[in-house]
């Protein structure tokens, strides 16, 4: 177990940033590696790891759904009126029956079978939309008119559709339906209200739990209760006919409408764990990817697909969208949005074969196919045509993580004053793990320090990243223009005293210079420490 652990930390995180490097969204590299190094391929993953694959993922895939929920904009799905809603079955019930009558003419199957394919191949893959939406929302793309939302919140809608009718069709199928159909159709709404509903009670639970009780202290412990509760509806399921995807996104958004500070310290946090959990999920799903099988689907299955996303997908999308306020490029883009094919097909594609329905191993090999077709290349149309299609918008902080990379420059000369000044620029830093630039310039003999001096001063910043720069010149010339040269967002500078006459001359000739010219920001700290 511990050494599929290391194989997949190690070699998704290489594939990844190989995959950075080239412009390619990271995940392509992640599944092209899993695919790899799964059992269908070189078989170097252990059984022990392949054994709880699923469970990994799933759990995996929930922390990204909670993430998804912690940045929902209500306003932004709101003002699109019903596109959502008809986002959340029209995509998917106009893709399955393009898919269905395409298997039913090409390959000459019976209705029942084809459809149960269609049900299938129709699903988008939250595995692959979700992280690319909210990479989108962090970028500001689309996020004027929610675009990146509608998807997030259509697409978890139908996947609930596609997996209960799937479940109604397989029935039929194998003779186990009886008179339960119009039961069964009516439970595809009553698992979305459901889900709504669970995830309501969930995200209000978890706020009452992180706020009104002693149970969490700290923002682990927020974690903790917030996963482990997204795990409790996860599991849930098998108990209650509810959609368990829906209410995780649901949890998490009930969470940033009732507490934004309590969802931004949460969102933040689940950032980090999902640097982890995004290589298991792909590289899992990759490993799942039985390239024989495949094989076995042939151009007609290549062809079926293809029909499904071009006809089926394009017509359901601009049927959602009809009357809304997008434009062609942005409805072409939600077309792309939600080509990806992974999770579910990857879940539920075997499952036909296992119960013994006539054309199984074909439909397997159809799902695999979809997910190696359409999961690589929809990430990176996602990532290459959102800024061709798209407007860029202002990103709202308040919905998603803004990474910041701060730089500080501190102006030193030996003096007490400089020496406060770096003090307090260290402390602020440590917080937002900037980067300090450290600035002496020689002007005079008095404000002139060696490297070997500078370093002993440093001594109080040797945990931060820095860099130090030794440079000639008038001080307040040469501090606002390497503040320029080095984009820095603070300049740290010590107040001198005024007791007398002097002392008043230079804060005028050097500090207010500053103060008055410089385009960044000045924090002139006092002898106390005090900004």
């Amino acid at each position: 177990m511990l050494e599929g652990i290391l194989i997949i930390v190690i070699l998704g995180f290489l594939a990844g940033e190989l995959a950075g490097k080239m412009g390619l969204p990271k995940l392509i590299g992640m599944l092209l590696i899993g695919i790899i190094i799964g059992p269908y391929a070189l078989g170097l993953l252990p059984q022990e790891i392949l054994n709880f694959s699923e469970e990994i993922r799933l759990f995996t895939l929930l922390i990204i759904l909670f993430k998804a929920g912690l940045g929902l904009d209500k306003e932004k799905i709101m003002a699109q009126g019903s596109v959502a809603v008809r986002m959340g079955f029209l995509p998917a019930v106009v893709e399955t029956a393009v898919v269905a009558i395409a298997a039913r003419f090409i390959l000459g199957w019976s209705w029942p079978v084809s459809w149960l394919l269609g049900w299938i191949i129709c699903a988008a893959s939250p595995a692959v939309v979700v992280p690319m939406m909210l990479r989108l929302k962090a970028e500001g793309w689309g996020v004027k008119k929610g675009i990146p939302d509608l998807v997030l919140a259509g697409g978890t809608a139908s996947d609930a559709v596609a997996v209960t009718m799937f479940g109604i069709f397989l029935s039929l199928i194998t003779g186990e339906l009886g008179e339960n159909l119009w039961v069964q159709i009516a439970n595809i709404p009553v698992q979305i209200i459901l889900g709504i509903v669970v995830g309501l009670l969930a995200g209000l639970l978890a706020r009452y739990i992180l706020r009104e009780t002693s149970l969490s202290d700290n923002v682990i412990h927020d974690i903790i209760v917030g996963l482990g509760l997204a795990l409790l509806l996860l599991i849930g399921e098998h108990y209650l006919p509810y959609s368990e995807f829906l209410a995780i996104m649901v949890m998490g958004f009930v969470i940033l409408e009732k507490d934004t500070v309590l969802a931004r310290r949460i969102r933040t946090e689940i950032d980090k764990v999902w640097v982890i959990g995004e290589i298991f999920l792909f590289v899992l799903i990759g490993a799942a990817v039985d390239i024989q099988v495949m094989l076995e689907a042939g151009l007609a299955g290549l062809a079926i697909i293809a029909i499904g996303l071009i006809i089926g997908r394009t017509i359901g999308m601009y049927a959602s969208t009809w009357g809304s306020i997008l434009n062609a490029e942005e409805r072409k883009f939600m077309v792309v949005g939600q080509m990806a094919k992974a999770t579910v097909q990857a879940a539920i594609g075997g499952i036909p074969l296992a119960m013994g329905v006539q054309h199984g191993e074909y439909i397997l090999a159809i799902s695999v196919l979809s997910i190696l077709t359409t999961a690589p290349p929809g990430a990176f149309a996602i990532s290459f045509l959102a800024p061709r299609w798209l407007e860029k918008g202002k990103v709202d902080p308040t919905k998603i993580t803004v990474k910041d990379n701060y730089k500080f420059l501190v102006a030193m000369d030996g003096s007490p004053f400089a020496r406060e000044a770096l003090t307090e620029a260290s402390r602020m830093a440590r917080q937002v793990d900037a980067e300090l630039i450290i600035l002496n310039v020689h002007f005079n003999d008095d404000d002139s320090l060696s490297k070997k001096q500078l370093e002993e001063e440093l001594k109080i910043a040797r945990d931060l990243e820095h860099e130090i720069i030794f440079t000639d010149g008038k001080p307040s010339e040469a501090i606002i223009e390497m503040a320029k040269k080095h984009g820095v967002d603070f300049v740290f500078m010590g107040k001198r005293g005024q007791n007398n006459l002097m002392e008043k001359i230079k804060l005028g000739n050097t500090t207010e210079t500053i103060l008055r010219n410089s385009e960044m920001p000045v924090i002139l700290i006092e002898e106390n420490g005090k900004p």
